[in-house]
């Protein structure tokens, strides 16, 4: 008997770690076959933190020796976030339409060379200076705009259904930490009066690889969707359907697309409040954390919530979405309230004072109790943002026709940025208003924010019926596709 119980124990041992290795070979499979999806969200993440972690020493740039100016760096944030909404409807419709590999490079080339004439600005002439930035950023938002629309079109032709939410787990994973050491470096270089030379260096690092975009590949429309997989496996047959006015009617105008329209304003003014206030926060007075302090505090607590929350959640996203993909709303819901009370809490916990020169001490920093809270809170909070992200996507791809996921994601692109860039506008006019009193404004803020969560809860209702309307869609033009062929 104890034979038997060690040999069935070890079998498990051996099936467990079989389980393991073929989980490593299937994201190092994905990993391959979507690189360039990855490359070029990634050199956004690289960069997205590099105006919010700087905001103070960016102020300085701009007005030397004057008080932080919250309104006109909130403004230079939600103006660029608008132009990329903008510019996303453009390059949305253009990826149902052209090669998506194509849109990439130009994308990503582009948004390198606004980093790269950003580095030529003239540093403390006021409004000149500003006004420069404001350019380049709005060059950067233009060219930016067009990453997630045009990912998202790419994948839904490159992986399988069963893979969406791992590779947004992935994708959310691995931007997170890229993000975070994208932050750090720019901190440094920043703080060291080097902020030309970074802008130089990471501008003609990312239009580099906005060349090397052009050699991947370029997967042929619908190849992946199930009901479809048979016909268009042919070489001689193609996915030619293109979106017109009665399949707009039929598809796109359906209770939850608009559901997700509407929401994403209001989730994104919740999402986007944390990056803009929370470093404000704690690098303002009283707090007087350094850049670099703040940024090595949230590799050190965001990085493991992030890998924690994009291993954990992504497979078991997955999983619970094949029994019912009213689970993936469930997970968006919960994701979003638990967004609201982490931040709430965040605002409300006493941080101690620091001196300038303390807050370049993470050592002192860390000898507080209420600092290791306060990385907890962080690492939930990474853990959790993940949900959402690894949900949404792949909700939207489910519902929509395959020559609709430029459009669709352009769209709420669209909608989500006019919150992300409202979000810092907001925030800052009402810190102005307020006399700089954060938890006021992050109280009203992001209680505007957490009513996307309320209209998630309305989806449950419409999802599984739009979810298969599309289905037969398909089955139907697998019809038509094999009478052609």
């Amino acid at each position: 008997m104890v034979k038997y119980s060690k040999l069935r124990e070890n079998r498990k041992n051996m099936e467990k770690n079989i389980f393991t290795q073929d989980d490593k070979t299937k994201n190092l499979d994905l990993i391959t076959k979507t690189w360039p999806s990855l490359v070029s969200y990634l050199s956004y993440a690289f960069t997205l933190a590099t105006l919010y972690i700087n905001i103070i020493i960016i102020s300085n740039i701009i007005w030397p020796n004057d008080d932080f100016h919250s309104s006109e760096i909130g403004l230079l944030f939600g103006i660029s976030t608008y132009v990329m909404a903008f510019s996303g409807l453009i390059f949305g419709n253009l990826a149902d339409k052209v090669s998506r590999i194509k849109l990439l490079s130009l994308s990503v080339f582009f948004f390198g060379i606004g980093f790269i004439l950003n580095g030529f600005a003239p540093p403390e002439m006021g409004t000149y200076t500003y006004l420069y930035f404001f350019i380049c950023v709005l060059i950067r938002g233009f060219f930016s705009g067009g990453f997630w629309p045009i990912i998202n079109s790419y994948i839904t032709d490159k992986t399988n259904e069963d893979e969406r939410s791992q590779f947004f787990g992935i994708l959310n994973a691995t931007f997170q930490i890229i993000q975070l050491i994208g932050m750090i470096i720019a901190a440094i270089m920043f703080q060291s009066g080097l902020w030309k030379l970074y802008f130089w260096i990471v501008g003609s690092f990312i239009s580099f690889l906005g060349i090397i975009l052009l050699k991947a590949d370029e997967p042929k429309r619908a190849s992946t969707r199930e009901e479809l997989k048979d016909v268009i496996s042919n070489e001689n047959i193609l996915y030619e359907y293109r979106l017109n006015k009665d399949s707009i009617k039929e598809t796109i105008l359906k209770p939850t697309n608009i559901i997700a329209f509407i929401e994403g304003i209001f989730t994104t003014v919740l999402l986007s409040i944390p990056d803009f206030l929370l470093i404000a926060y704690f690098e303002s007075e009283p707090h007087n954390f350094s850049p670099i302090v703040a940024s090595i505090f949230m590799i050190m607590f965001g990085v493991p919530g992030t890998v924690f929350g994009s291993i954990i959640f992504s497979r078991f996203s997955d999983d619970l979405a094949k029994r019912n993909i009213k689970n993936r709303v469930y997970m968006i819901i919960f994701s979003l309230v638990g967004i609201f009370l982490i931040f709430l809490i965040v605002f409300s916990l006493p941080i101690p004072h620091f001196t300038i020169q303390e807050g370049n001490d993470l050592i002192l920093i860390l000898s507080f109790p209420i600092t290791w809270i306060l990385g907890l809170v962080a690492f939930l909070a990474r853990s959790i943002l993940g949900l959402y992200n690894i949900n949404q996507p792949p909700l939207l791809q489910k519902i929509n026709l395959p020559e609709a996921q430029g459009f669709i994601s352009s769209a709420n692109q669209f909608l989500e940025s006019i919150g992300y860039g409202t979000g810092p506008i907001l925030a800052g006019t009402l810190l102005l208003l307020f006399n700089q009193n954060y938890q006021i404004t992050v109280t009203l803020t992001m209680s505007m924010g957490i009513l996307g969560a309320f209209f998630w809860v309305f989806a449950i209702k419409w999802i599984e019926e739009d979810s298969n309307r599309i289905s037969i869609i398909l089955q139907n033009r697998k019809d038509q596709l094999k009478e052609k062929s």
